[in-house]
């Protein structure tokens, strides 16, 4: 066994996590300029963006010595977790449950209703190298239900962020730049 220390990555270069509504034209490149559409959520925690496998594993077992025959995954899925830090429309909208908001004399006022909901967003997440920043990978996901994660803490220790948490729905395209074909000689 080979190992490669130059293949190992430590993301959190210039990551961005991109939002637009659902059906906005979608990257089909790792380059290529986003539509006018998506907004950037801006600054993000220092934990960084967190992909989970959602689905449960169940055994289904034989009746000698109710030994494991077979495996699967139910209800198989992916959700994506961060933390935006910018106290901006975009990200108290999908914290929130805005019913309206107006800007007048440099004063937000947003109509809220009590309760969280569902938010369906088309996301890109460009993610970089911290070293080497032309080391890319991009997640383009067409359909992405956001909901509010976690309490919204306001103190003085931290940054009051808007936790957000989003299934994937349906697949998704990651393009990322390909380390082995380059290092190899």
């Amino acid at each position: 066994m080979t190992v490669n220390a130059d293949l190992a990555r430590i993301f959190g270069g210039a990551d961005a996590v991109y939002l637009a509504p659902v059906g906005t034209k979608l990257p089909t490149t790792i380059g290529e300029a986003l539509d006018a559409s998506f907004q950037d959520t801006g600054w993000l925690h220092a934990d960084g963006i967190t992909e989970t496998p959602t689905g449960s594993k169940s055994e289904l077992r034989g009746h000698q010595n109710t030994g494991v025959v077979r495996s699967r995954i139910e209800s198989p899925g992916t959700q994506v977790k961060f933390v935006a830090l910018e106290d901006k429309a975009l990200t108290r909208e999908i914290r929130y449950d805005v019913k309206n908001a107006a800007t007048a004399e440099g004063v937000r006022t947003e109509r809220r209703g009590a309760g969280q909901r569902v938010s369906p967003r088309a996301c890109v997440i460009d993610k970089f190298d911290t070293d080497d920043q032309t080391v890319k990978e991009r997640t383009v996901i067409e359909r992405l239900e956001i909901v509010p994660d976690g309490d919204r803490v306001y103190s003085n220790a931290d940054i009051a962020g808007f936790g957000m948490l989003g299934e994937i729905i349906g697949e998704y395209t990651v393009f990322s730049t390909d380390l082995e074909s380059q290092l190899k000689p």
